[in-house]
């Protein structure tokens, strides 16, 4: 009966020309997590039976780019905001490590699959339990649009403070050219550079998914 009445008001609302307020970033993400599962770190134009083949999609189309960025000295991967840890697994593998899932949304950590070389985080906004220089590779796939400052900007001064020297930041964002939605912000290649100026991050490569630019840069800490 509630969830009526809401629906009732928020179409008077809509036609008086009113919007409500968009909610906070992590109770957003905590709700399309709750609703969607696993598919809401997707673009939910994807149905919920594309899951695995978007992921398989995307893993071929980012983990050869990530193979000739690495050294084989890697030995520590931070999946930075992991979601339901559809890559961490991966990228234990990839380095024959281990590899580390943070997210803010607790749901997330609960889908994800255990791994004998996996440990999932939960995470404060713009804040990384991790020791300085502790990690090898930082890997951040579609997750930094969500971000809003002035949680962008200590993120990714968290990011550089956990990643060692000499360290690989990878860095796959949607860099399409249209307006900001509520919850995601559509940045171009120039400021994520920009954003990480002490990673030199190089312009590699770009995808569509549902017709928009997914951009992967790549860049070591200096």
């Amino acid at each position: 009966m509630q969830s009526l009445a809401r629906r009732v008001i928020g179409r008077c609302l809509h036609r008086l020309g009113v919007r409500r307020p968009a909610p906070a970033p992590l109770a957003y993400w905590t709700e399309r997590a709750r609703a969607h599962g696993p598919r809401s770190v997707l673009n939910l134009g994807h149905a919920e039976s594309e899951y695995e083949a978007v992921t398989m999609a995307q893993k071929r189309e980012l983990f050869p780019h990530l193979a000739r960025c690495l050294t084989g000295q890697e030995r520590v991967a931070l999946d930075f905001g992991c979601g339901p840890g559809r890559f961490t697994a991966d990228l234990a593998d990839r380095i024959k490590g281990r590899a580390i899932g943070v997210d803010v949304v607790l749901a997330y950590l609960d889908m994800a699959a255990p791994h004998e070389r996996v440990e999932y985080r939960p995470m404060d906004p713009g804040r990384i339990d991790l020791a300085d220089g502790s990690v090898d590779l930082v890997w951040v796939c579609l997750v930094l649009g969500a971000l809003r400052e002035p949680v962008l900007s200590r993120s990714a001064a968290e990011i550089a403070r956990v990643l060692r020297t000499g360290g690989l930041l990878f860095v796959v964002e949607n860099t399409s050219e249209q307006p900001d939605a509520p919850h995601w912000t559509f940045r171009p290649v120039a400021e994520y550079q920009r954003l990480f100026p002490w990673a030199a991050l190089r312009h590699i490569h770009d995808y569509r998914d549902l017709g928009e630019r997914i951009s992967v840069l790549a860049g070591r800490k200096s």
